[in-house]
């Protein structure tokens, strides 16, 4: 009997363990971080600054991104509108681009580095009462949690920039690592330190200000000039002057 028991509980956790490695998790965002509703598999969801897909099945999807805001028509609203493909076992970070087109900028292993929505925000997914959880998060203070550069990656960047003796060189490296990633404002602080040049550190910091998920946190950034005036300049780029 005890022997029974052993392999159902055996059969039980290699049962769990294939589901979980076949279960998928999206992250999707608009390119400049703006508010948007999102009808995922026919289900219509909140809005939000961001939405997370967890525990979904790897396969086509549909999806729809929808703008937030009344100056526009519901028509122009609308960002993207079609299919998706997820793969298996992967967490997938995604982006609606200027061009309106459904970008991954990030894929990981599924559950590294990252913690698996939990709490009041978490619903089911669909009518048929099936195990997919979503969550849209209406909030600003986590807004950066689980979206920007992860902290082994991002030490990594800082020490290739670290161990390069050129400003040109290290601005190329951060400007793709800009490119490719989103940054809170500390972290564009942080990288600013490594630079001697105070243009440099102006023109990577108006750069980097499109990707800052937390931009009502980027006066953290004004920190690392030592002039008032590059202060000025960056502060009339990002209202536009």
């Amino acid at each position: 009997m005890s022997g029974f028991k052993s392999m159902a509980l055996l059969l039980f956790f290699s049962i769990s363990s294939v589901i979980y490695s076949q279960s998928s998790y999206l992250q999707v965002s608009l390119f400049d971080d703006e508010s948007f509703s999102v009808t995922f598999d026919n289900t219509v969801l909140g809005s939000g600054h961001y939405a997370e897909f967890d525990g979904i099945s790897a396969g086509e999807h549909s999806l729809k991104i929808v703008r937030d805001g009344s100056e526009m028509s519901p028509q122009g609203n609308v960002l993207f509108d079609g299919k998706i493909k997820i793969p298996a076992g992967y967490d997938i970070y995604a982006v609606i681009d200027e061009f309106n087109s459904f970008l991954i900028y990030k894929k990981k292993k599924y559950g590294y580095s990252r913690m698996v929505p939990v709490g009041e925000f978490i619903k089911k997914c669909g009518s048929d009462g099936s195990n997919n959880n979503i969550k849209i998060d209406n909030t600003t203070s986590d807004e950066c949690r689980y979206k920007i550069m992860k902290k082994d990656d991002f030490d990594d960047l800082k020490k290739s920039v670290n161990n390069r003796n050129f400003e040109s060189s290290n601005s190329a490296v951060v400007k793709t690592a800009i490119d490719n990633n989103i940054l809170s404002s500390e972290q564009v602080k942080e990288l600013l330190k490594f630079f001697t040049f105070e243009d440099t550190k102006l023109e990577i910091a108006k750069y980097s200000y499109k990707k800052v998920c937390d931009k009502n946190n980027f006066f953290k950034v004004y920190d690392a000039f030592d002039f008032e005036s590059s202060i000025t300049e960056l502060k009339n780029y990002i209202s536009g002057k």
